[in-house]
């Protein structure tokens, strides 16, 4: 995706308030399948294998496989709902 389009669907997503519905959504989602206490785990197990780790190389190791635990049904919801989102905005203009 151009990388202007993106920057554009981001600022409409912020302006309209919709990205904070989604945001939250998927706050919500997450928390409910115990993703975020798994990630906090790997995140102090990663700390704990090197104290002196800065944040952006624990980020760099943790990162990858958070993102990779995220359920698909997950996934595919949030994106169902900036579909949505965005053919709101596609139909009125």
């Amino acid at each position: 995706m151009d990388g202007n389009v993106k920057a554009q669907i981001q600022k409409y997503l912020v302006e309209s308030g919709n990205y904070e519905k989604i945001s939250s959504a998927l706050t919500e989602k997450l928390l409910q399948e115990g993703w975020v206490d798994k990630v906090k785990n790997l995140t102090m197990e990663e700390i704990g294998k090197n104290d002196k780790a800065g944040y952006t190389d624990i980020l760099s190791k943790i990162e990858p496989v958070a993102m990779n635990m995220v359920n698909a049904e997950t996934k595919d919801a949030v994106m169902q709902q900036i579909k949505g989102f965005l053919d709101d905005i596609i139909e009125t203009q």
